[in-house]
């Protein structure tokens, strides 16, 4: 028996996308597949979307307010919105008395990574969060890294937080062997270089001035793949794939994928990358790592570039010795990062820190 039959969620946007937005679409489908009736709270929403007609949606209206005050009117208007709902609230947005805050990533921990001082803008968003997290029964964390700047930098006591990680596409990002020859002939990737696929819509916290400057000086025969964001100039050893809708078949093309990232709350480009039996290359901060081990690829630090070239390499001489591919995804993880799973652990979740309605 289900014990939670109704669950609301807040999100800022209910539509396709990346991040919260995709993971919000991920609750609907595999807490409705359990029989939850969901509603959803959102700013934003595309009623095109499948999985709005598996929901109830109940629009936050935000177009009269200033756009810079709307994050911080949400919870307002959300608890008006909800009109009492004795329903459990995940929070996938900056939402106030959330049952479960799901955390993707902080803003104080951005801050840190990136090396940016605090704007009077970014200390309000702060303040707002060290309120949603208080607020909070429990705070969901997407990864070890995320659970770390809850209790260091914002001092959420342990005992409110779970590491859970996210899940992914299990039935879309697979191996296909047999496609694999022809996806690579489609995007122009020849068989005597290593294609490093580099998928980013933010170059600079994902790294890419740290790559450039290995690509363009080494004379090892490889191939840059830059998916998503255009590159900012001509680079040697690099070509812009421009925004690719189909990223399983990108995945399977490339040889690796690599990533810098200097940010990384949790990164499921790697996972999905492994799930389609290609290898990753990442830098150690990336909290994908931490459900990795030897088999998902090769790991360097930020701090030590010799470290990347020696990662580089080594992927080279596999892929040169035809080795490079993964010959069991599943067992190159440590979680599983099947939908249902995730789903099992947030009801658990649910009955440890909320009452059942």
């Amino acid at each position: 028996m289900n014990r939670f039959p109704r669950i609301d969620i807040a999100v800022n946007c209910f539509r396709r996308g990346g991040g919260m937005e995709s993971y919000t679409l991920d609750l609907v489908r595999g807490l409705t597949a359990r029989q939850s009736a969901v509603t959803v709270y959102a700013a934003q929403t595309d009623p095109a979307l499948p999985e709005y007609a598996l929901t109830e949606v109940h629009q936050i209206r935000q177009n009269l307010i200033p756009k810079k005050l709307r994050p911080y009117l949400f919870s307002t208007q959300l608890e008006n919105a909800r009109n009492g709902s004795d329903a459990p609230l995940i929070a996938c947005n900056p939402s106030a008395h959330a049952d479960i805050f799901v955390c993707g990533g902080t803003h104080l921990g951005y801050l840190e990574n990136m090396r940016q001082t605090a704007t009077p803008l970014d200390k309000l968003t702060v303040r707002r969060n060290r309120s949603n997290y208080t607020t909070a029964k429990s705070v969901m964390a997407h990864s070890h890294l995320m659970r770390r700047e809850l209790e260091t930098l914002y001092g959420v006591p342990s005992e409110k937080i779970r590491v859970i990680h996210p899940p992914a596409d299990t039935a879309r990002f697979r191996p296909d062997p047999e496609n694999a020859a022809a996806a690579r002939a489609k995007y122009g990737f020849k068989d005597d270089e290593t294609v490093f696929l580099f998928p980013s819509t933010g170059h600079k916290r994902k790294g890419l001035d740290l790559l450039a400057e290995f690509f363009e000086h080494t004379d090892l025969p490889v191939k840059l793949a830059v998916a998503g964001s255009p590159l900012p100039r001509p680079m040697k050893n690099a070509v812009g794939l421009g925004f690719c809708n189909n990223m399983p078949e990108l995945y399977r093309a490339a040889d690796f994928t690599i990533m810098a990232s200097l940010y990384e709350p949790f990164g499921l480009v790697g996972v999905e990358s492994v799930l389609c039996g290609t290898r990753a290359v990442l830098s150690d901060n990336m909290a994908c790592t931490e459900v990795m081990n030897a088999d998902a690829g090769f790991f360097f630090s930020r701090q030590r570039p010799e470290t990347l070239a020696e990662a580089v390499s080594q992927a080279v001489a596999l892929k040169q010795r035809s080795e490079h591919r993964i010959a069991d995804p599943a067992a190159a993880l440590t979680y599983d990062p099947t939908l249902e799973h995730h789903i099992d652990r947030l009801y658990q979740m649910l009955a440890d820190y909320t009452q059942a309605v």
